[in-house]
């Protein structure tokens, strides 16, 4: 059985661990990173209530947007043309015959969705969320209908951004007709909510910092990630075939940009494979009647290490990456602002909106996230050390999986001051560990308090 092979061939490193207390179980657990889909991770009916004489009177949140196509015909181009490649040597084995035909349906699906659009269970996701927000908030949604207060509508400017806005204020005015009303048109928020592709800073160190390209490198370039795209692809392809893989002796272009060279080697072939197993949850009902089967390509353990790589490469491109930079965060200081703003809105008395609520994606969560050191973002990795889930908090799914959210919650007292609490993917969770709640165990921080420990 090639996960007990692969088990002692990697040992015992971050969820890899083959018996570890608290890790996933190699046999038996399939892992998603960034590509897993939502789930709130607390109950409605568990929250901790406001404290005697205090009010909720405005929310905000950011969320990404939900599980969605494939951004583009690429993985899918790949997979296809390095297994084409292997029919016509005569190459596959009996399981490798089954691929062929599932990425063709995974192309067929995203055609037919249209690259880079919501999926069907994004959609759900969100509307999900906008049903429990109403019902968490049902006081605030009832104060807003009686004063008739707007709820603000923003997006990154990307269709699966302004769908999944679509989605959360249909969950949001389902049980309450008369909120519909008070929608705000959704407008493009490029600045605050799709900001990295414009930071030149950013997208320089990106492409060009020594470091951080060989932290990436260490990754998928490591002894561990070459076994395992050997055992993944030895399942699919003959030993020879795979050699010639290893060799670099095959190189696959992208079908679209004939010149852009997609993958030169064994562990590059096995990426391209494994994003279409990441993304066949998300595409459950484009599906149809049978489902995906991209998960015998693959055992438990060898995606628990792939999830790890492309979470590494998350972390140092887009999370709190090095202990001794913030180029990968400073850049969501305009969206922490924004929260901070509209907050002092409510304090200067301007009630006109309700609820303000942003739609991005996991390069707007990510860094936001780390910015404002939240749980599981408090901390980048020295550089001289390889990230590790060992020796940090940050995971993919738990950061920005999709229909990721974080949800500021303002009440205000008798006093007129206000208090603000935090959930994080429909958790409540603290700020960062600097700032101090009003009393030791509560969720709930004074704004004063908030802006001291931030800075603003």
């Amino acid at each position: 059985m090639r996960y007990l092979a692969l088990c002692c061939a990697l040992g015992v490193i971050g969820i890899t661990a083959c018996h570890s207390g608290g890790k996933p179980d190699p046999v038996t657990e399939y892992q998603f990173g960034t590509k897993t889909t939502y789930a709130p991770q607390q109950k409605l009916g568990s929250y901790q209530q406001a404290p005697q004489g205090y009010e909720l009177v405005y929310s905000e949140l950011v969320s990404r947007h939900g599980s969605r196509a494939l951004s583009s015909f690429k993985y899918d181009d790949i997979s296809m043309q390095v297994w084409r490649e292997a029919q016509k040597q005569g190459a596959l084995t009996p399981l490798g015959e089954k691929l062929g035909a599932e990425i063709e349906r995974m192309t067929a699906a995203n055609e037919a969705l249209g690259y880079g659009n919501l999926s069907g269970l994004g959609h759900d996701e969100l509307v999900a969320i906008g049903k429990r927000a109403a019902q968490r908030n049902h006081s605030l949604v009832d104060q807003a209908i009686e004063n008739q207060r707007h709820v603000v509508v923003e997006y990154s400017g990307k269709d699966r951004a302004l769908a999944s806005a679509n989605a959360f204020t249909e969950g949001l005015t389902e049980n309450n007709q008369d909120l519909a009303g008070l929608l705000l048109e959704p407008k493009v928020n490029k600045a605050q909510l799709y900001f990295h592709k414009e930071n030149k800073e950013y997208n320089d160190y990106v492409d060009h910092d020594a470091a951080l390209r060989a932290a990436i490198d260490r990754l998928f370039d490591s002894e561990k990630s070459h076994q395992v795209a050997q055992a993944v692809l030895e399942s699919l392809y003959s030993p020879e075939f795979v050699q010639q893989l290893v060799n670099g002796e095959l190189k696959f272009y992208s079908t679209e940009e004939p010149d852009e060279l997609l993958a030169e080697n064994e562990v590059d072939v096995v990426i391209h494979l494994f994003n279409l197993y990441l993304i066949a949850p998300g595409m459950a009902q484009e599906a149809g009647e049978e489902p995906w089967h991209f998960e015998q390509f693959f055992t438990p353990e060898e995606t628990q290490w792939l999830s790890y790589v492309l979470d590494g490469e998350d972390f140092y491109e887009k999370g709190p990456s090095f202990n001794n930079t913030d180029i990968t965060y400073k850049m969501a200081s305009v969206l922490v602002d924004d929260f901070f703003n509209e907050i002092e809105k409510i304090k200067q008395g301007n009630d006109q909106a309700a609820l303000k609520v942003r739609f991005a994606h996991a390069e707007t969560i990510m860094p936001f996230a780390a910015n404002m050191q939240l749980k599981g973002s408090e901390e980048g990795v020295d550089p001289q050390t390889t990230f590790s889930y060992d020796n940090n908090d940050w995971h993919g799914k738990w950061v920005a999986p999709y229909s990721s959210n974080i949800q500021w919650d303002v009440y205000r007292g008798e006093a007129d001051d206000l208090l603000v609490k935090m959930l994080y993917n429909e958790k409540e969770i603290g700020f960062k560990s600097s700032c101090h709640p009003i009393e030791a165990g509560s969720y709930f921080y004074r704004f004063t308090e908030l802006k001291r420990c931030y800075n603003q």
